[in-house]
């Protein structure tokens, strides 16, 4: 099958992959006879986004050493060989890179295309502006003036093009509008929710365009819109409640990565094998414990993982962004998506209940859940009715819990827990009852719980099941083969001074906690889902609240022993795991790290997993290569299995790799 090459862009902007054409630069009283180097005239552009916007001196140091040649048409091609910093991000998640060929003068066309497939492309014309020539500034392309009171630069990784609009004054436009001419391999473009995707003929989505956001000196933030209106894409933003200068940031990006990064949101296998995700937090600062997290913001937009084109599509928007919310498969196929965070600090928990229903691929609102809450213990019973127990709200939680019967569409009040919690892990037992674990009081778990208790659908009641060693939140729980269920992890208090190691079993049959001795690695945040083999896996988690881990282990029941296994390519705690049966693949998708949230999968291969295997085998797995300051993730890589190389290694290491990775990847 034939790779696609995505692209990215900010700011109704583009992002493309073509090959570099050598040449010499004309008009040298902007541009100087070397491509690398500027002749400047009037105050610098970057140097005042710099001072306006301090976080912007990271964004834009991973480019300072840029040059350019002259590509096709005249237009400037940046030279990645001279990208020097540490954090540029060589390939996006599935081993895609893209190039930019940006214009000469501002109203000329910026065209994206594909590194791989010649008729892959999309010219961008600017429509209104003004023709301005474009001059470099330290690494960024600028075009000074382009609009009233507005000025653009560009900035252009393997992965990204980012533009950016400074806006000084309320002269300036809010709306900006780009005439579109696609190649022949593209067929239309699509609105997927608030996105924009270019698809080919087949509908595998190439290209993806994020509505932008805007953000003023006083750092209040405002999101705006993209959309597609017959050859044109319309992008604008309402700048009521921000004061001028507004810089604004809208991107596109490769289809290889989920459009937002995402942890604590939901993970469900759909009937036709795609893996849908939905909600979570995006954050731009993540705590690593168990306090609400920093929210940059609570996407709406669902979006599907189709593992044959290894492509996120984004497929529709729920009608309110949640985290910590409620993502249950229903028997005929579609999800239940109920409760949740619904703003980015959990200020305001929702009651709203919808239903993702496949055939439609949109999403319907349904009778709502009897209290609002998040952070919801939730199971699906074996007569395929929904399990919804406890939940909070930033004071405290409820001991309430409901079923959901899909044949009706509404949620049923039944017995109450013994004691109120939210956060909890949930375990259907091999006799269809259902065991819940530890948790919290608050949604920003202000105290941890030791206690757990089991819900038995056929009576219709809660019942005590002891207590755990030690109160455990963030921690993992998976059935074993013989009933019996591992828990793990997990910290005692919000901000997990200590992250434990140790292990224990809850046996149905005596109902008693039993130690089952120490993991090789201290986790909070990991997953944990059963192998074919009997053993369990345990995926990645955070050690303390500053460092998360690359590191999976097994559990072996028979030896009661824990062991390394295949390790992660990207950081990861509070992520999802799931089992994709069909595809005979374990999924790990999006997650925290302590600096931010993550956008990327990594699968593992079931099918070579045998009980004497070293461990699991993964598949395109993750990034290949640090990410760079854009994405604000400084993630770790693995050197090899059970062990962490440093980036610089990892970066001369992983620029001779990519093209081999790219030919394996083609099996996939």
């Amino acid at each position: 099958m034939k790779r696609r090459w995505p692209f990215f862009i900010a700011g109704g902007v583009v992002l493309v992959g073509l090959g570099v054409v050598a040449g010499s630069l004309a008009d040298p009283t902007v541009l100087g006879p070397d491509p690398g180097s500027a002749v400047v005239e009037g105050p610098r552009v970057v140097d005042r986004v710099r001072d306006l916007f301090p976080q912007t001196r990271g964004w834009f140091r991973i480019v300072e050493t840029a040059r350019y040649d002259v590509g096709p048409r005249g237009r400037l091609v940046p030279d990645y060989e001279s990208l020097t910093h540490p954090r540029v991000r060589w390939a996006d998640n599935a081993g895609h890179t893209v190039t930019s060929q940006l214009a000469r003068r501002y109203l000329d066309a910026t065209r994206i295309g594909s590194g791989e497939d010649p008729d892959v492309w999309i010219d961008l014309v600017p429509e209104r502006g003004r023709d301005v020539p474009a001059r470099i500034e330290d690494g960024l392309i600028v075009y000074a003036g382009a609009y009233p009171k507005t000025d653009v630069l560009y900035k252009s990784t393997p992965t990204h093009v980012d533009e950016y609009l400074l806006l000084t004054g309320p002269e300036a436009p809010t709306r900006w509008s780009y005439s579109v001419r696609t190649g022949p391999r593209i067929a239309r473009l699509r609105q997927g929710g608030s996105s924009v995707e270019a698809l080919d003929a087949e509908g595998v989505p190439w290209l993806r365009a994020r509505p932008p956001f805007a953000v003023d000196r006083n750092g209040t933030k405002a999101y705006g819109t993209i959309r597609v209106e017959g050859d044109r894409l319309v992008v604008s933003i309402d700048p009521s409640g921000l004061s001028h200068p507004i810089l604004v940031d809208p991107d596109w990006q490769s289809t290889g990565d989920m459009s937002h990064g995402r942890f604590y949101h939901g993970a469900n296998v759909l009937t036709d094998s795609r893996v849908l995700v939905t909600g979570g937090c995006s954050s731009s600062v993540c705590s690593g414990d168990l306090s609400i997290p920093a929210c940059r913001t609570v996407p709406a937009a669902a979006e599907v993982l189709d593992l044959s084109s290894r492509r996120w599509s984004t497929i529709a928007n729920a009608a309110q962004g949640t985290f910590f919310h409620v993502a249950e498969s229903l028997p005929d196929g579609s999800v239940l998506i109920a409760g949740g965070c619904g703003n980015p600090d959990c200020s305001g928990v929702t009651d709203m209940a919808e239903i993702f229903e496949l055939a439609t691929s949109a999403f319907r609102t349904i009778d709502p859940l009897p209290e609002a809450v998040a952070g919801m213990a939730s199971a699906r019973l074996s007569d395929g009715k929904i399990l919804v127990a406890g939940g909070c709200t930033i004071r405290d939680c409820t001991t309430s819990s409901w079923t959901f019967d899909p044949a009706t569409e509404t949620f049923t009040t039944v017995a109450a827990l013994n004691v109120a919690r939210g956060r909890a892990t949930t375990t259907v037992l091999s006799d269809g009852r259902v065991l819940v674990t530890g948790g919290c009081t608050t949604i920003n778990c202000d105290a941890v719980m030791d206690s757990a208790e089991i819900y038995d659908p056929a009576r219709d009641s809660w019942d005590a099941a002891g207590s755990m060693t030690v109160p455990r939140g963030g921690h993992y729980a998976a059935l074993l083969s013989d009933g019996r269920v591992l828990v793990g992890g997990g910290c005692a208090e919000q901000r997990c001074t200590t992250v434990y190691r140790s292990a224990e079993f809850f046996d149905p049959a005596t109902g008693e906690f039993t130690d089952a001795g120490m993991m090789l690695q201290a986790r909070t945040g990991a997953l944990a889902l059963p192998l074919p083999s009997g053993e369990i896996m345990i995926s990645q988690g955070c050690g303390s609240g500053s460092a998360c881990d690359l590191t999976n282990e097994a559990f072996s029941p028979a030896s009661g022993t824990f062991r390394m296994i295949e390790p992660a390519i990207t950081t990861r705690a509070f992520h999802t795991l799931t089992m994709h049966d069909a595809a005979q693949l374990i999924i790990a998708i999006g997650g925290c790290q302590p600096t931010t949230c993550s956008w990327w999968n990594e699968t593992y291969d079931l099918s070579t997993l045998s009980h004497d295997d070293a461990g699991v085998r993964r598949r395109d797995a993750g990034v290949v290569g640090p990410p760079s300051d854009e994405g604000g993730c400084p993630c770790s890589v693995p050197a090899g299995r059970g062990s962490t190389a440093t980036w610089l290694g990892w970066m001369a290491l992983l620029g001779v790799l990519a093209i081999r990775r790219r030919r394996r990847r083609r099996l996939l």
